[in-house]
């Protein structure tokens, strides 16, 4: 069982830890984070999702067991949803690595989520969205319309249009101020002199009326729905589409 396979692995010892954490090391070396101090700081690969799962059960998602322990390939940690998962991909690694860029080229919206940027740089979506590139990618061509209108010429104007220069509009404009001066102001009733005084008026409010009807009526109609089915389980089951027409009548 799983526990008799746990059971069986030997601690790793530093020298292998530090020998497996060159990028150059061909050989996987089974881990745990509480045992290694080695590997603590070290992030999971493919965001935590175990490789052998993804690979065995086209691209099935499963996040990583810590109880499972690790593997270090390569300089990099790999986790895993079981201890059968895990010896599997220590006999062959590349297999499944392989596999793992196989699924995410067949749906690349696993090429974000497991962080495969180096793999497939041109398809990375945080870094097209901030306009950057990660190493080796061609940055898109960037283009921007401007558009700048001036007049052909400048012309200042500073006109003051209550200007006059005539002397006898001058002198005619003093006489109107001065004849001003022996004016009274004088105040008119107006047409609306009926509204000087309140009036009342007194009225009755209408009464409200209502009407109940004997019969009251409504349709149900038949009510159709679709169901999916066969979308968890096995893999090779097929999916099957399923339709429920309900009478409420």
């Amino acid at each position: 069982g799983e526990g008799e396979k746990k059971a069986e692995i030997t601690t790793a010892s530093g020298e292998q830890v530090t020998a497996a954490l060159d990028p150059n090391s061909a050989t996987p070396l089974h881990v745990f984070r509480n045992e290694n101090p080695e590997v603590i700081a070290m992030p999971i690969e493919f965001g935590g999702f175990c490789p052998t799962t993804m690979t065995e059960r086209d691209g099935l998602l499963l996040p990583s067991d810590p109880t499972n322990g690790n593997i270090l390939y390569r300089g990099k940690l790999y986790g895993f949803v079981s201890m059968d998962a895990v010896l599997a991909f220590k006999d062959n690694p590349d297999k499944f690595l392989e596999g793992v860029l196989g699924e995410a080229k067949k749906k690349p919206e696993l090429i974000n989520l497991l962080h495969l940027d180096r793999h497939f740089p041109h398809h990375v979506l945080r870094k097209v969205l901030a306009g950057l590139t990660v190493e080796g990618a061609v940055g898109l061509a960037k283009v921007l319309d401007g558009e700048c209108q001036t007049p052909t010429h400048f012309v200042e104007r500073h006109i003051d249009p209550k200007y006059d220069w005539n002397e006898w509009s001058l002198r005619r404009k003093a006489i109107q101020l001065a004849n001003l001066h022996t004016k009274r102001t004088h105040a008119t009733q107006t047409h609306l002199s009926q509204y000087r005084r309140e009036n009342d008026a007194q009225v009755y409010l209408p009464k409200g009326a209502t009407t109940q009807t004997a019969v009251d009526r409504g349709t149900r109609p038949t009510m159709h729905f679709q169901f999916v089915k066969g979308l968890r389980g096995h893999p090779d089951q097929e999916m099957q589409v399923v339709k429920v027409d309900l009478d409420m009548q």
